[in-house]
């Protein structure tokens, strides 16, 4: 008997597409990833951004600081939430700066983000 093929929770698809979209400054995923309502709250505490264009300036002007990303833990899922440790580095290789952040997904019922809180303050921040 072959073994069964268990496929990825869309939702982990979901944050690996964010992430590598952010590596890649891929606008284009970002806008797919997103609902036309969404909130996006960078960081908690922040003024909420509302609705995909004001989400899509807020991302481009973080592709244009030279952002990378990369997961840095697993992947938690609850009911139509994810949540995720990850570390922004500006500006790579000259090692600008470093942000480790926890961002908690939620989705709708169509599997878009209709929310996006990002956990972070300058304790997490480190410059060489």
């Amino acid at each position: 008997m072959e073994p069964a093929i268990v496929s990825k929770n869309p939702k982990v698809t979901a944050v690996e597409t964010y992430i590598k979209a952010l590596t890649e400054h891929d606008l284009g995923a970002i806008d797919a990833l997103f609902d036309d309502n969404a909130t996006v709250e960078d960081p908690v505490g922040g003024d909420v951004i509302r609705g995909k264009d004001a989400i899509l300036g807020f991302y481009k002007t973080a592709f244009s600081s030279g952002i990378s990303a990369r997961l840095e833990g697993a992947v938690r899922l609850a009911s139509n939430h994810a949540v995720f440790p990850f570390v922004v580095e500006l500006n790579p290789g000259n090692g600008e700066m470093r942000l480790e952040v926890i961002d908690q997904f939620t989705f709708n019922d169509a599997g878009k983000i209709c929310a996006m809180k990002a956990f972070w303050g300058e304790e997490n921040m480190t410059t060489p």
